[in-house]
């Protein structure tokens, strides 16, 4: 008996729900519910052992994974962090006219390279880490991100610019920010969420430290030297996480591929990627375009700086609070309910914002809750996929996060009405608009992805499997309808 289930993001006809695709011979054969429970036994005895081998490790939630965590707080402050201070660039490149000739568009550009150019080159980077190490891809992005900016520093054309504070650094940052991030599901099983929580808040201090700081340099001494100062800080504390940070790719045999067509093949791949598009477009726009906005309103550049700053306040004080709640409850869940939270406030204070007070309690609002895809991707990438190839599918999926990161300011200026002059509460009506739909919609993706993970659970529970890291999930088949009739449903192991 077969029925129409939804598999690889199409309609397929195949077996009962709960069949495996044997991917050994690279075919669409099943095996038959006689053969499943005749190797039943011998399946969930190596599962004992390798939970036995997990349980075993003493740095699983506990001991030295807490420095990981520690040198991944060192790694986004000094990246992603570093990088949210580029709105204080922005305005006052723009202000100042510092390049003849520029205009919001080449800076909005600038700032999305800066965030997206290296991303697409995800793939290539994972390949990397596979044949040069771990340790070695952070090198070269330490040394990248450094170079960079104090090239950007002695930048006098507008090329220059794209090339050095854009193209160069983008590629520092992902040399830097894919390791880091995918480093810490290998030493965190139970509060995975939690220790990604606590990492990606390094970024949010980060952006305190470097929009309130380097806007004082910027103010006394001039934009170059305030480049200058934040290439050395973050350079040094790098190497502190360099020195801290250590692979255990070698003991959980994650694959370092450029390209798995299995994974591109499943239906939860491309939740994933509308997903991480949807949320990009909100969080970039958002974090480059608050500050521009307190000056519309009439506000000084410092002022504006104030709102950047709160933003990365409440992601620094907000990500770890979000990661605890997780580990409760599952961070898809959390970040479900956080990322409708943060679309509704979009809609509903940013647009009628008219005082700097407001732009101050939004901005902390949206920091505590829109930065959870830095927490919890790579978690729920190992919980979609196993944590074999979370390697990979991060890769693919940040592939198109640079492509998102990189037009999200284009997007935003574009979305920009009125001549950018004088006081004009309405200039950025349409830039929230669409930032609150975009969180939403990113929302309803993890809702999807939610009922997807919980049906399938379903069925690999009744074959008797439990660890969701230890396997491969290709070739699970979910049926089509049961992804929504499992959005609030229970299992074992949370999302």
């Amino acid at each position: 008996m077969s029925e129409t289930e939804y598999r690889s993001g199409v309609m397929l006809n195949i077996h009962e729900p709960g069949e495996l695709i044997d991917e050994s011979n690279q075919s669409d054969a099943t095996y038959s519910n006689t053969d499943i429970r005749a190797e039943k036994s011998d399946k969930e005895l190596e599962l004992q052992r390798e939970e036995e081998e997990v349980d075993a490790d003493p740095n699983i939630d506990r001991g030295y994974a807490w420095v990981i965590c520690f040198a991944c707080v060192l790694f986004n402050f000094s990246t992603y962090g570093m990088n949210s201070g580029f709105a204080i660039y922005f305005a006052t490149y723009v202000n100042q006219g510092t390049f003849p000739g520029a205009t919001k568009i080449d800076y909005a550009y600038i700032g999305g390279l800066a965030f997206g150019a290296g991303l697409l080159f995800s793939p290539v980077i994972t390949v990397l880490m596979g044949l040069l190490g771990f340790r070695t891809v952070l090198i070269i992005g330490n040394c990248l991100q450094f170079t960079s900016l104090m090239l950007a520093s002695w930048s006098t054309k507008l090329w220059q610019l794209y090339l050095t504070q854009g193209v160069m650094q983008s590629f520092g940052l992902a040399f830097l920010g894919i390791p880091a991030t995918t480093i810490l599901p290998q030493y965190f099983k139970k509060k995975r969420v939690l220790a990604g929580g606590i990492g990606a808040a390094g970024s949010g201090l980060g952006g305190i430290v470097f929009n309130l700081a380097m806007q004082k340099v910027v103010d006394e001494k001039g934009v170059p030297w305030a480049l200058r100062a934040q290439s050395i800080i973050a350079f040094g504390l790098i190497w502190i996480a360099i020195i801290l940070a250590k692979s255990k790719a070698d003991t959980h045999n994650i694959q370092f591929k450029f390209f798995d067509v299995n994974i591109v093949k499943t239906a939860p791949f491309w939740m994933l990627i509308f997903f991480v598009i949807t949320c990009i477009f909100g969080y970039v726009i958002l974090l480059y375009t608050l500050s521009n906005f307190t000056t519309s309103l009439g506000y000084t550049e410092r002022q504006g700086s104030y709102a950047s700053a709160l933003v990365q306040v409440g992601s620094c004080v907000g990500r770890p609070i979000v990661g605890l709640i997780s580990d409760r409850f599952g961070g898809a869940t959390v970040a479900c309910v956080g990322y409708y939270i943060v679309g509704i406030f979009c809609l509903a204070m940013w647009i009628p914002a008219r005082n700097l007070a407001t732009v101050l309690v939004f901005a902390v609002i949206q920091g505590s809750l829109m930065g959870a895809i830095y927490g919890m991707s790579a978690p729920l990438m190992a919980r979609l996929f196993g944590i074999k190839k979370m390697n990979i599918v991060f890769a693919q999926a940040w592939t198109i996060m640079g492509v998102a990161g990189i037009w999200s300011p284009v997007i935003g200026v574009k979305l920009t009405s009125g001549s950018g002059a004088g006081l004009d509460p309405t200039r950025y009506v349409n830039c929230a608009i669409f930032t609150g739909v975009c969180f939403m919609a990113c929302a309803t993706a993890l809702l999807l992805i939610r009922g997807y993970v919980k049906s399938r659970d379903k069925i690999m529970e009744e074959q008797g499997h439990t660890d969701s890291d230890l396997l491969d999930y290709t070739g699970v088949s979910v049926p089509f309808f049961s992804v929504f009739t499992h959005c609030f449903a229970t299992s074992k192991e949370k999302v």
